[in-house]
């Protein structure tokens, strides 16, 4: 095609969509529903992963004793966890270090002033072990001591982080898929109907010996036009809401106090943004190609 058939072949396609706005409406916006289930699915499967690799990096085992616990059981459980053959390292807090810590993380000392700690917080071992398999049976046996109120297990919030992000994954690919073959009739019908309505102009190039490139790029360009739109409405829905859940959580003392934190909104917003511009564009040109070599019949 020559220059001046491709800049008559664009206009086309862009004049194309304002003959039928319903149809191109509803082409996009239930792209753009499709698009934006499919970044929410994203964005949490990709917040699971990195919670799973914060959680892969901290100590697999912590112990918190019970509130007030006797000198004689402290004394027995960190003589239990130190003389442990199974124990690389091991850290303990007392109350007083916890809430130092505590404080430190919610950054509002003067709120804690005369707060009696010794009487909410109790002490805490971070253990690692030399022997990750052997973690189900340490915790057992770590249960069994006087003094214990919780043996919580990384490996146990990996699991479950792990489970998240692959039913997030089965769900995403089985919503996307539904919605994808919606997408599909739309944008067939969309098409269809504009080459019907444009099916004595089609003829006309025909017998004046336009190519079957020149017929085709307006819808095409048309497919892309709305690919790229429904692309545009999904990614800034997804941005607002997952800035405004980050900022949300970011606020919440439990998640200011831990060591996990979402991905930034501005990472997540460019991560969207390029997955549904690329997936919003190229599925509707190939609908579009399809769409009209088969009721154009070029």
């Amino acid at each position: 095609m020559k220059k001046s058939e491709w800049k008559y072949a664009l206009k086309a396609g862009f004049v194309g969509l304002g003959r039928h706005p319903m149809l191109a409406l509803v082409a996009i916006s239930t792209l753009a529903i499709m698009l934006f289930l499919m970044s929410a699915f994203v964005a949490i499967s990709l917040n699971a992963r990195k919670f799973s690799e914060i959680a892969a990096k901290q100590p697999p085992i912590e112990v918190s004793l019970k509130i007030g616990v006797s000198d004689h059981d402290l004394e027995t459980v960190q003589t239990f966890v130190d003389t442990h053959e199974k124990v690389q390292e091991y850290k303990m807090l007392t109350p007083e270090e916890n809430y130092a810590y505590f404080v430190e993380s919610m950054g509002k000392e003067d709120l804690w002033d005369g707060f009696d700690y010794e009487a909410y917080i109790p002490y805490t071992f971070n253990i690692r072990l030399n022997d990750p398999d052997y973690a189900e049976s340490f915790k057992t046996e770590l249960e069994q001591l006087p003094g214990i109120r919780e043996v919580l297990m990384e490996t146990q919030v990996m699991t479950a982080l792990k489970k998240i992000e692959r039913w997030t994954g089965r769900i995403s690919m089985i919503a996307s898929i539904i919605l994808a073959v919606i997408v599909t009739l739309v944008m067939m019908n969309t098409v269809r109907v504009s080459v019907l309505s444009r099916s004595r102009e089609i003829n006309i190039m025909k017998y004046v010996g336009a190519t079957n490139n020149y017929i085709r790029v307006p819808y095409i360009v048309e497919g892309a036009t709305i690919g790229f739109i429904g692309a545009l409405i999904a990614s800034f829905a997804v941005a607002l809401l997952y800035n405004y859940i980050v900022e949300r959580f970011s606020r919440s003392t439990i998640i200011a106090s831990s060591a996990f934190s979402f991905i930034s909104a501005s990472q997540m917003t460019g991560i969207i943004f390029v997955i549904n511009i690329i997936t919003g564009i190229l599925l509707c040109v190939i609908i579009s190609a399809i769409s009209v070599r088969k009721y154009a019949r070029v």
